[in-house]
């Protein structure tokens, strides 16, 4: 005789509610002899109960509201459920399988509270009663959603108000930031610094073209960020020409001619404030990297910042000028006549007697 396998599972109960039947079955596996005779049932059942009918059964989940029927002056909205395990919306469930609800009961604006349909800058702004917001594609070659309020004037008359471009991003601006990423991807620190110097002047190059959404002000912002934080985990000095161009930066982004572009960002960000953190950071890093006596010096039509090193606080001697091999003083050693006389109780912080000391002056 043929050997019995283990039981199968049991099915599931031929009904959805009250009592029903479940069924499992089994194989006879063939003897040495290849017959497969085994004794007994190849086929057990037994009993399963689901909760009675009797009464009403279970409904499930509402689905989602419809669409209202009217944008305003009332309309309606319906939403459906079904009884479980019948598939349709009734029987053998107590309660109705449908729900209808009023909505935009607001009133429908007047004509003159309507702005009408409009094409400005390559953009088509489709009608919209007055408090509304539409949202459009940026221009070409730019990323984001540009938006458009239609507001109404003191008469209740409806007019558009300018387009925002503060989500706009031009391509040129995303595919520096691309290349900001891939140096920042570069194992070495060292390398990380220098490609962050390629990244202010290409910045530079973008910016002096004047052509640029409020978005890509931010998005300027967000770039100097990386390259300074870059900077000081790199420890990486950036060259004089670089810190020149670092400033140059700002000072365009400052220019007069971007304050309804800043306004605009603000929708979005504190963009101008961000942006001072970032220079005020720059400024510390360049402070800290200079050597005692260094200074530095960069004016532009809005911008006056300067950088002075101080000598280490605790001087244990005075100091008499010139000094042969102090760097910055070489020049002056050469050719003064006059000595300088300076004791070291000039350089003594009575509070800080050990620190370094910094004096940043930056003026917009």
């Amino acid at each position: 005789e043929g050997q019995w396998l283990e039981w199968g599972a049991w099915s599931k109960c031929s009904v959805t509610c009250n009592t029903g039947t479940q069924l499992r079955q089994r194989r006879c596996s063939p003897s040495v002899h290849g017959w497969a005779e085994c004794k007994g049932p190849h086929q057990e059942s037994r009993e399963c109960t689901n909760p009675s009918c009797s009464g009403g059964g279970n409904w499930g989940s509402w689905n989602h509201w419809s669409l209202c029927s009217k944008t305003c002056d009332s309309g309606w909205q319906r939403r459906y459920r079904m009884c479980e395990g019948t598939g349709v919306q009734g029987y053998p469930c107590e309660g109705s399988g449908e729900e209808v609800r009023s909505c935009n009961e607001k009133k429908c604006p007047a004509p003159h509270e309507i702005c009408k349909d409009e094409h400005l800058l390559s953009m088509s702004w489709k009608r919209a009663s007055a408090g509304e917001t539409v949202y459009n594609k940026c221009p070409t070659n730019v990323i984001g959603s540009a938006s458009r309020r239609c507001m109404l004037d003191n008469n209740g008359v409806a007019f558009w108000g300018p387009p925002s471009f503060a989500r706009c991003v031009s391509l040129e601006y995303r595919q520096l930031h691309l290349a900001l990423l891939e140096h920042l991807a570069k194992g070495q620190r060292t390398l990380a610094g220098e490609g962050m110097s390629q990244i202010v002047r290409s910045l530079l190059e973008l910016l002096q073209r004047r052509s640029y959404y409020s978005g890509d002000l931010l998005f300027s912002t967000e770039i100097l960020r990386n390259v300074t934080d870059t900077f000081k985990r790199a420890t990486y000095i950036p060259a004089s020409d670089d810190v020149q161009k670092f400033f140059q930066i700002v000072s365009h982004m400052l220019d007069l001619e971007n304050l309804e572009k800043w306004e605009d960002a603000h929708q979005v960000a504190p963009g101008a404030a961000l942006l001072m953190r970032i220079l005020e950071d720059f400024i510390h890093f360049i402070g800290e990297a200079q050597k005692p006596f260094q200074s530095f010096l960069t004016v532009t039509n809005n911008l006056m910042i300067t950088i002075q090193r101080e000598p280490v606080s605790a001087v244990s001697s005075d100091i008499n000028f010139p000094m042969k091999g102090r760097r910055g003083m070489k020049d002056w050693a050469r050719t003064a006549e006059d000595k300088l006389y300076i004791p070291k109780e000039v350089f003594t912080n009575p509070a800080e007697a050990l620190s370094d000391s910094i004096l940043y002056t930056w003026t917009l």
